[in-house]
């Protein structure tokens, strides 16, 4: 999805022209946020607007697409058990709240599972840090932190 349209590319064109011709800044301090600044039915400001709800548009799409790709690559890898899937999903480094959205689970079912893992596998530690896509490229390039020892070894 493109979000740069051309009223976008005209509205910050215009923008851009902030100075009078005694080159004195109109627009206020580089902390001054555009809202602020243009009034609210200002067509700028309304392409700024279409902009920033296209940006979000297209970040949950990523998202929800790169979840469909894990629940994927989980199935192609034959891990059917709920449990070893949060296993699995755990050691490449996701969080409770990223592994309960993946496998449609409940933050206190997955938090209680990493649990035992952990209490069962004292070396692995996940880093709850990753996002999705990280996870996606770790999973295709069968990465973990259990199996490949160059994962165990790499310091982020």
């Amino acid at each position: 999805m493109d979000c740069i349209t051309p009223d976008l590319t005209a509205a910050l064109d215009s923008l851009s022209k902030r100075y009078n011709r005694s080159r004195i800044d109109e627009w206020g301090g580089v902390n001054e946020k555009i809202d602020d600044v243009l009034p609210s039915n200002d067509w700028r400001l309304k392409a700024i607007k279409v902009f920033r709800k296209r940006v979000e548009f297209a970040e949950d799409s990523r998202e929800s697409r790169a979840i469909n790709d894990i629940r994927d690559e989980i199935g192609k890898r034959g891990i059917t058990d709920r449990g070893e899937q949060i296993d699995y999903l755990y050691s490449i480094g996701l969080g409770c709240t990223r592994i309960g959205k993946i496998l449609k689970l409940s933050p206190n079912t997955v938090a209680d599972r990493i649990l035992k893992f952990r209490k069962e596998n004292p070396s692995v530690q996940g880093k709850n840090s990753i996002h999705y896509i990280d996870a996606l490229v770790l999973m295709r390039n069968r990465m973990t932190g259990i199996d490949d020892k160059t994962f165990k070894s790499y310091q982020y």
